[in-house]
Order: C-alpha cells, then structure tokens, then sequence
C-alpha cells in the first residue's frame, strides 16, 4: 500500500510538474529556415513552429516580396523584427499573434517621441536577464525587463543623443547612446561582476559631498523593488509630487532620487530631501532628509535628519547618541560637553556644547556649540551654534546657527541655516524655511500682492520669508456687494503658505496652500472656510514688480445648520464637482479656479 502511494504521488508530481504555462507567443522559440519565399509563406511557418496563428490585414504586406531567413532557436520577437524592421506592432490574443503597421515617429513638444524595446542579456552567457532597470536620467523614463528578459521603453527625445542607462544588481552599469530620431529594438549584453567586489553606496551628504556605504541589515520599505536594488547612480529632482510611493512625478525611480522639495499627499518614497519635505499621510526616503519634514503619520529615513522633524504618530531615524546628563535643576559645563543634557530648570555652558540640551527653563551657551537646545522657557546662544533650538517661549541666537528654531512665540537668529518654526520669526538670513504667523527675514523674501480671483476681485497679500517656503497674511472683498446699503458687504481674511522655486532668470512657480474665512456683514460667526491649492507662475517682469497668474483647487466647507451665508458667486459660477455632507451639519463644495495677481517690493 505504502509503495501505491509513494509511485502515485511521484506520478502527481510529475503531470503538475508537466503543465507549466507555455510561453507568451512572442517568447516562443523557433527555428526556421527558407530561401526565397514570400512573406504570408514564412508567417505561416513561424506560426506552425510556435503553435499559434497570424492575424493581419492582408493589405499590409506584399506577397509578391520574397525573403531569405535562417534563424535557430530565437524567439518570435525576434524573428519578426528581423523580418520586419520594426515596420509592425504586435499584440497577443488568445492563439493570435495580429500584426499592425507601427505608426510613425510622434513629433511633441519640440521633442521625439521614439519606443525603444528588445532585451537585455548576459554577456557571458547569452542569458535573458530579468528585473533588469533601463531607464533614461533627464525624463525619468523607466522600464523593468520581464521574466524573459524583454523591456518596452518610451521617452522623448529632445536633443541629437540621448544616453538610456542600463543597471542590474551583480551587473556592470551599461549606457546606451540613442542618436536617430527613430523607434529602436535592441539586444543589450551587460557584463556581469564578482559578487565580493559589489557595493551599493548611498549619498547621506551632510555636507553635500559624503558618501556612505548602505548597510544590507537596514530594512527599509520598497527595498525589493528592482529599481532601487539594480541602480547606483544618484538622481536629483527638485520638486517631486506624489500619491503613493512610485505614483508621483518620479514614477518608478523615486527610489533613487534626491529631492529638493517633495510633496506627497498620501505618502511618497525617495532616496534623500535636501529642503523640505511633506507627507500627509507618511514619508519614506532611503538617505537624508534636511531641513523641514513633516507627515501627519509618521517620518522612516534610512540616513540622518538635519532640521526639523515633525509627524503625528512616529518619527524613525538612524542616529546615535553618545551621552546624557540628567539633573532636576541645572547643568553647568565650563568646557566641552558631548551627549545629551536633561534639566528640570536650565543648562548653561560656558564651553562648547556636542549633543542635546532639554531643560525645563532655559539652555544658554557662550561659546560656538553643537548640538540640540530644548527648554521650557528659553534657549540663548551668544556665538555660533551649530544644531537646533526648541524652546517654549523664545529662541535667541546672535550669531551664526546652522540647525533649526522651534517656540511658541518668537524667534530671533542672525545667520539661521535650518528652519524657524513660531508666532514670530526674525533672522538675517536663513537658509531653511520660517513657519509662523509673521516671519522676516532681512536678506529674504517679501511681496506686496493684489489680485484677484473667481470670487473676490479685490485681494491683498503680504507674503514673508524665503521664495523656497514663506508665509502669507491676506484679505479680500467684493466690491459690487460691499458698496451697497446695510449689512451686506462681503470679506475675507486668511492665512497661507507657499514655496516659489526659480524655473528660469525671470520665471517662479508657485505652490501655495492657504485658509481664508469668509464673512458676510460684520463677522460670520459660524464655519465658512475657503481652503485653496494653487498652482501658478511668476514672471518677473522688473526688480521690485512682477505679475503672477495660475488655477486654484478650491475647498470651502460651511455649516449646513446656517442661513445667513454670502452669496460667494455673482458675475462667475464655476463647475461645482464636489457638493457633500461631511456630517449632519458640514458642507463641501469643490471647484476648480484662477488667480492673476501684481507683486510689488
């Protein structure tokens, strides 16, 4: 009984071992060989070799035009575009293999838009190699080959060559150099290399220039994914939207880049943010983060962060610290200090400061320090300082500080490198952003705005800061409804922030969310938000002038509970896409806008 069962589980074995999947249609090998036959004549043979059907206007091919091909074991692909040139395109359906004309070359754009396709393999060996990235730095056009080795590559081409890169992990780094404004198919051999010699490094910059070896038993999400194993080049963007991890403008190759600023609704992926970076819901990057990073969830860098950092739920970095002093009132430190203080009342050094200081009052240090400041009250730095300043009250730093400064109330830095986080922030200059109800820096950013909108058509702004990240105080009103007798008039007040990168000598884009109340009257005292993201340009037309214009995604939530609401829409109604309870008593309405705007100072 016992050998019944052994033979009939090897036979078990054996048949669900037999029904492995055929190959794709275009991945079958074949082997032909013919001299001076029509086209259809060798169509139908590839077709009875490969056990499947053609399908295909017979109008696009000559039967009178005669070929010769010799090819052994090579894949139908392959067959037909030595065949056709890559004059046809070729899509599966059940057993049919249809062949369609390829359409020219797109012209868009100024530029090219060409396919490249084929397959890369091993130099050695000849072997199609999978989960291979070929992709092309300046668009971030990418592809991943197939299990059979095949990629599918389209990107535009606007220069006279273009360089598409070929990477895969225990593989040489390849570069291909594309010059004819034409649709290619390509075999690329890649030469493989010793698996002791392999080291993938990524850029932590501290300072801009340092190079760390990735440790293999540091976890990070996406990890596995191909591109982010095979590719050890380093890519810059400055600004990367994004929905989810690889749905952004960085597409698959988010993983691998370094970015400026980085804006991700739910969450987003990248290597590195050298500005800022916000998350609504989560922000994984592989190296660095600095200056400003902030998620509603929860923060997971691979490197070290260098600023502020800041999330609802969790914040997880690689760091280390190497000492701590914990007291119930004070630390004093006459000469060099490395660790961490703790202090219910204050921490005071007269020396330099290596570490962190929290203190239930107030940290003061003389001298040039490094480290973290956090206290109750104040923190006072009279020379350079080197890390950043957290404080209940009021941060206070005369001289140079390369960190960030986070209060309640007020900021004052002369040379700030980080962020400034509070009611009111001043500093000479800054290299981060300031986040606060008024912030000013002396060698920044100010703008004088009047604009107007969709909805109110007289608007005044006053925008404070730095162009990568600033505040704004605004106002506005309607004029046609605020002339007119009794209680009517209709106002606006609001706050925002916005980031202004240079595109161009004379161009800025703008990117800013702000806040406004909507009042009918004196004041309406009930919920009447206006929330707007806006998208714009800013063309400098002189040095202290300029004019701006862009769209609005507009939000604006109301109390349905409420009569006494302003008409918001007089000489315009725009398309309402959005008209929901939130709840028994709140309102959403969404719709798409405009602003054009002059700027003064």
């Amino acid at each position: 009984m016992r050998k019944c069962l052994a033979i009939s589980f090897v036979l078990l074995a054996t048949v669900v071992l037999a029904q492995k999947p055929e190959a794709p249609l275009l991945e079958r090998r074949v082997s032909i060989s013919v001299s001076n036959e029509s086209i259809p004549a060798v169509l139908n043979r590839i077709g009875q070799a490969g056990g499947f059907s053609f399908s295909y206007n017979s109008n696009l091919i000559d039967p009178t035009q005669k070929i010769n091909l010799n090819v052994s074991n090579q894949s139908v692909r392959d067959v037909l575009n030595e065949i056709f040139q890559g004059a046809m395109l070729y899509k599966t359906k059940g057993n049919y293999l249809i062949l369609t004309k390829a359409p020219p070359v797109v012209a868009k754009n100024n530029a090219v838009v060409i396919v490249i396709n084929g397959y890369v393999q091993d130099y050695a060996t000849g072997a199609k190699i999978n989960q291979a990235s070929v992709y092309e730095k300046n668009t971030l056009a990418s592809a991943v080959t197939d299990e059979y080795g095949y990629f599918n590559l389209k990107l535009e081409k606007k220069t006279d060559s273009i360089v598409v890169s070929v990477s895969k992990r225990e593989y040489q780094d390849t570069l291909i150099s594309i010059t004819a404004p034409v649709n290619q198919y390509l075999t690329i051999s890649i030469h493989p290399i010793k698996r002791d010699t392999l080291q993938i490094v990524i850029p932590t910059e501290p300072q801009d220039s340092v190079v760390e070896t990735f440790q293999e038993q540091l976890f990070l999400p996406y990890e596995s994914e191909p591109n982010v194993q095979n590719i050890r080049d380093t890519l810059y963007e400055l600004v990367q939207v994004s929905f989810l991890p690889f749905l952004g403008t960085n597409g698959r190759l988010s993983g691998n880049i370094i970015n400026d600023y980085s804006i991700n609704f739910l969450g987003g992926y990248s290597l590195g943010t050298r500005q800022i970076e916000l998350g609504f819901f989560f922000n994984v990057d592989r190296g660095n983060v600095k200056w400003l990073q902030i998620a509603g969830f929860g923060n997971l860098v691979g490197g070290d962060v260098y600023g502020i950092q800041a999330s609802g739920f969790f914040n997880i970095n690689r760091g280390a610290t190497e000492a701590v002093q914990l007291t119930g009132f004070a630390n004093t430190n006459l000469d060099d200090t490395k660790g961490v203080q703790l202090a219910g009342f204050a921490n005071t050094n007269l020396g330099s400061m290596n570490g962190v200081q929290v203190a239930g009052f107030t940290n003061f240090t003389q001298r040039p320090s490094r480290g973290v400041q956090v206290a109750g009250f104040g923190n006072m730095q009279i020379e350079n300082y080197t890390g950043s300043q957290f404080a209940g009250l009021t941060n206070f730093a005369t001289q140079h500080i390369s960190g960030s400064q986070v209060s309640l109330l007020f900021n004052y830095g002369g040379s700030v490198q980080g962020t400034q986080i509070g009611l009111i922030n001043y500093a000479d200059s800054l290299g981060g952003a300031p986040i606060g109800l008024l912030s000013i820096v002396k060698s920044g950013y100010h703008k004088l705005e009047v604009s107007a909108d969709e909805i109110f058509y007289g608007n005044l702004a006053f925008r404070t800061g730095v162009r990568k990240f600033h505040t704004m105080l605004m106002a506005g009103f309607k004029p046609e409804q605020s002339i007119t007798p009794g209680d009517t008039s209709v106002w606006t007040f609001g706050y925002g922030l916005g980031t202004s990168p240079k595109l161009a000598r004379w161009l800025y884009l703008d990117l800013d969310l702000s806040s406004q109340h909507i009042n009918k009257g004196s004041f309406t005292n009930a919920l009447s938000l206006l929330n707007k993201f806006y998208v714009g340009f800013d063309f400098q037309i002189a040095p202290k002038f300029s004019i701006a214009l862009g769209a609005t995604l507009n939000g604006y939530l109301t109390r349905t509970t409420y009569t006494d609401y302003p008409e918001i829409f007089t000489d315009y109604k725009p398309k309402v896409f959005v008209d929901d309870n939130l709840n028994n008593d709140i309102n959403l309405k969404m719709w798409l806008g405009g602003k054009v705007a002059l700027r003064f100072l």
